[in-house]
């Protein structure tokens, strides 16, 4: 009889449990969920599918002076004329795949960025490509309805290369991507 009493007090204890737990799981779950409905107005373009190398593929470097001696890729960006939002604001974002790039390319802090707006240099989107990470690369994009074409250039600073490191460097490969993240102005 006291194994009886016993089973039935773990079996309702357990129960309880299990049910605080989804109760609290699912209420987390549904706190958490921000869903605006405005992601269809927002046009996003990647022009050349926004990659910057391939598997098949991986881009080849030689050294350069300036960005426009490097490899690119450009985003067009607007807000549907259509949408009852008046602006938005995005993030780009550069992505690097280590397990294509050469590693001498991160380490040596030899391979830069520069983002353009148009044709004019970004304030603030120039550095040096050290890491995989999804890196910021441009933030406060404002996004209007008039479209925006932003490129990318990544490229070998000539400068920064040394005899110690000039083979290594030059038989580099790079793959790496850009994604743009936009939220709606109108909150």
């Amino acid at each position: 009889m006291k194994k009886k009493v016993i089973y039935s007090i773990i079996i309702v204890s357990v129960i309880i449990i299990l049910s605080v737990a989804v109760t609290y799981a699912v209420y987390t779950f549904s706190g958490s969920v921000n869903i605006s409905g405005t992601s269809e107005c927002f046009d996003v373009n990647y022009v050349k599918g926004g990659d910057i190398g391939s598997d098949s593929s991986p881009a080849k470097f030689s050294l350069a002076s300036s960005y426009t001696g490097g490899l690119s890729t450009s985003v067009t960006v607007s807000l549907k004329s259509t949408c009852t939002i008046t602006n938005g604001t995005g993030t780009l974002y550069l992505n690097t795949d280590t397990s294509v790039t050469s590693s001498a390319l991160l380490n040596g802090k030899v391979l830069k960025y520069q983002v353009l707006d148009g044709s004019t240099p970004v304030e603030g989107g120039s550095g040096i490509v050290s890491s995989a990470e999804q890196t910021p690369i441009y933030s406060n994009i404002p996004i209007t309805t008039t479209e925006k074409t932003i490129k990318v250039y990544i490229w070998i600073d000539g400068s920064l290369v040394t005899n110690d490191n000039v083979n290594d460097i030059l038989s580099s490969v790079y793959k790496g991507n850009i994604t743009m993240s936009i939220e709606s102005g109108d909150k």
